[in-house]
């Protein structure tokens, strides 16, 4: 149980050294131990249509604009980017907008470089904007997923990607995809964009039975597999949140040859209504055994000495990872966060890596965040860890989703500290790894009187504002 505790924990935090490979983007952070690749606001998206941002407006004059019952798909331009923008009425008759880069000649597409909702001011509304068009590593949707951290035989760690010079956790934006339109017709009240892309993951020729013993160095007992990811974005008429259905094919690897975590969707986004000076306020997680928050005021900023609780159970919740963010003029407090959306037979995944913090508090251990005692790789989902977080304010804003690192395995069960587990179908009996999330987006209700976050009332909602329909 030790060694498989350690291993989890060396899987969440050391799997995305940075090597860059042909994918070009990596998802490597800092430290080394994942996270932003880069400043989130610097440069044109993947070095294809360029563009400065606008702060949100639409940078061009739409074209081929389909219609249906509360819901419809325009081609245009965003800050020079081509996109589809979906639109769809939402619970409050107002219209919400994403707009989703498409594939060029000379840029990969398939995810938000802008999103819009309209909230109440007084008796008029006005519309809201995130921004993704500005950064090398920008937008937000796209796929990431981290190698498992190994022991060699030859007295070394790290990823097996790592000793074949590539990185084990690219960027899913440095991929090309193939897109799917269907195309809408006058009664529909539910539009869907389609992607498919090649992922890389690398393994063990032979499967091993147990991922965290002793792995073999040598090049020739290791292989390279291509793993089709599809991701599905469904908005519908009547929902405020868009869904995000994302499905693995493993069938090109048995059980035991590959092991890794996922990541997408993925992506930094300037959410606090386009303000790149916004400051990160509060972290909100639910993973498979407890509810995460910090504490900090509604009027404060979000920092490594931040009070934090991780032992509420769960309970009937659906997982789910927020991000809150405070304008830096209005002091408008803005959030944008995933939450798990199981449908039918889905089993979901498995969130959450080994740590002693998972089950305590910071009163109770004195660890503060990204610390020896909490290091970044304990986060069982990618958020302000990864945004330079530390003793002043920050403003980096990535939200990524997450799970155990093991998927691919043959494991049965993982352990969460030194005395909780939990069950995984690690190697599904069909190869298909299927998990959803609904994007939530909006005003944060987060207050010093009552913490919850938009996200996190959504998670324990019974019925959430997300779509239920079209699954992939």
């Amino acid at each position: 149980m030790v060694w498989l505790g350690m291993a989890l924990a060396l899987g969440a935090c050391g799997s995305d050294d940075p090597p860059e490979q042909d994918a070009g983007v990596s998802d490597a952070g800092p430290d080394g131990g994942g996270g932003d690749g880069g400043t989130p606001d610097g440069g044109a998206p993947d070095g294809g249509d360029g563009g400065t941002s606008d702060g949100g407006s639409d940078g061009g004059t739409g074209a081929a604009r389909e219609s249906g019952d509360g819901v419809s798909r325009e081609a245009t331009t965003v800050a020079g980017i081509s996109v589809d923008r979906y639109a769809w009425m939402d619970s409050e008759g107002r219209e919400r907008t994403v707009s989703l880069k498409r594939q060029s000649p000379g840029s990969n597409g398939g995810y938000a470089v802008q999103m819009t909702y309209q909230v109440r001011a007084g008796t008029q509304w006005r519309t809201v904007t995130l921004d993704g068009t500005g950064g090398g590593e920008s937008g937000f949707g796209y796929f990431v997923a981290h190698e498992l951290y190994r022991s060699f035989d030859n007295g070394t760690s790290g990823t097996i990607a790592a000793l074949h010079g590539e990185d084990d956790s690219p960027l899913g934006l440095g991929f090309p995809v193939e897109e799917v339109r269907p195309a809408l017709s006058a009664s529909d009240t539910v539009v869907t964009h389609t992607v498919t892309l090649r992922y890389p993951k690398w393994g063990t020729r032979v499967a091993m039975s147990d991922v965290t013993a002793t792995t073999q160095a040598a090049a020739s007992a290791h292989q390279k597999f291509m793993v089709p990811v599809s991701i599905r974005w469904v908005f519908e008429k009547g929902m405020d949140f868009p869904r995000i259905d994302t499905r693995l094919d493993l069938s090109e690897a048995t059980a035991g040859q590959v092991s890794f975590d996922v990541r997408g969707p993925y992506g930094p986004m300037e959410f606090a209504d386009a303000d790149p000076n916004a400051t990160l306020n509060n972290v909100q997680w639910g993973d498979s055994l407890n509810h995460f928050s910090t504490g900090v005021a509604a009027a404060g900023a979000l920092t490594t000495q931040a009070n934090w609780t991780w032992n509420e159970p769960l309970a009937a919740s659906r997982k789910y990872n927020v991000l809150l963010a405070r304008h830096s003029s209005t002091g408008v407090l803005y959030e944008l966060g995933l939450v798990e959306l199981k449908l039918g037979t889905d089993a979901g995944l498995v969130y959450g890596g080994y740590s002693l913090n998972n089950g305590s508090t910071k009163a109770a251990t004195g660890n503060a965040l990204n610390s020896g005692g909490f290091s970044e790789g304990e986060w069982p989902f990618q958020s302000a860890q990864y945004s330079g977080l530390g003793t002043t304010p920050v403003t980096g804003k990535k939200v990524a989703w997450g799970s155990s690192p093991f998927y691919g395995s043959t494991f049965t069960t993982v352990y969460f500290n030194d005395t909780t587990s939990r069950p995984i179908v690690a190697y599904p009996a069909n190869r298909s790894l299927v998990y959803r999330t609904c994007l939530v987006v909006g005003v944060s209700p987060y207050t010093d009187a009552s913490r919850k976050s938009l996200t996190r009332l959504t998670a324990e909602s019974q019925t959430p504002r997300c779509s239920s329909q079209q699954s992939l």
